[in-house]
């Protein structure tokens, strides 16, 4: 029996939505299944139907959450916090394959802000460079250098422990910017909030490995704003999911 146009519509988008295509060879329009091989509409109408037909495949077994793991994470945010650790945050920018610390904050448990400052690259930017970070880049050129801020800003790092969104990154730009100056820079007690919100997630990419969130996605699960991202705020975000983590029943 002839389908009207309308029929045929309908039948050619039901076979688009399960995977068959129309293919012209020879001159002539064929239709080919998921797999590729030629069929007919009424083949795979039917083929369609017989599938709707067989009973739902079982969902996959819901993954327990790690038992361990998390009840761990959170009493370390509760440990921590007793030791009044600082939470350190800053911003970098690459320039000339180089990542340069160009803005750092420093808070405390509490939340009081300890340092925070933009700090002057080493090598010239450009306006470009600047707005990569939404930093003037007039106000990056005014900025104090790094070894103007290094008295302020050694002692906190040497007499505290420090807890850092992405800690291996972090440290890394401030080794770097320290030799960059000829300054000496001791072992450093940190902590990676990154590492411990990972854990706290509980979703594996392997069987050692914990799905990476970056801070907007880890703030986010317990609305905590981040605002424009300045160093001193995300430093702020930083304290506040500490904090949340250690309230949370272990």
């Amino acid at each position: 029996m002839a389908l009207d146009n309308e029929e045929r519509t309908q039948q050619n988008a039901t076979l688009k939505r399960h995977g068959y295509r129309w293919a012209k060879e020879n001159n002539q329009w064929i239709l080919k299944d998921p797999q590729g091989k030629t069929t007919t509409p009424e083949k795979a109408i039917q083929a369609i139907r017989n599938r709707k037909a067989q009973p739902l495949p079982p969902p996959p077994p819901v993954q327990p959450v790690n038992a361990v793991e998390r009840p761990a994470v959170l009493r370390w945010a509760q440990q921590i916090i007793r030791r009044r650790p600082l939470i350190l945050a800053s911003k970098t920018l690459n320039i000339t394959g180089s990542d340069e610390i160009i803005e750092l904050a420093i808070v405390d448990i509490y939340g009081q802000m300890v340092f925070n400052s933009l700090i002057k690259p080493s090598q010239p930017i450009t306006a470009m460079d600047g707005n990569q970070q939404g930093i003037a880049t007039n106000m990056l050129a005014q900025a104090p250098t790094f070894p103007d801020i290094w008295p302020q800003i050694y002692p906190l790092l040497i007499q505290n422990e420090l807890i850092i969104y992405n800690a291996a990154f972090y440290l890394r730009s401030l080794r770097q910017a320290a030799a960059r100056y000829q300054l000496a820079l001791p072992a450093i007690v940190s902590h990676c909030m990154m590492a411990k919100y990972a854990v706290y997630a509980g979703e594996k990419v392997s069987e050692r490995e914990y799905k990476i969130y970056d801070l907007n996605e880890a703030c986010a699960e317990f609305g905590i704003g981040t605002g424009s991202q300045q160093a001193s705020e995300n430093a702020e975000a930083v304290r506040q999911l500490l904090l949340v983590l250690a309230s949370l029943e272990s």
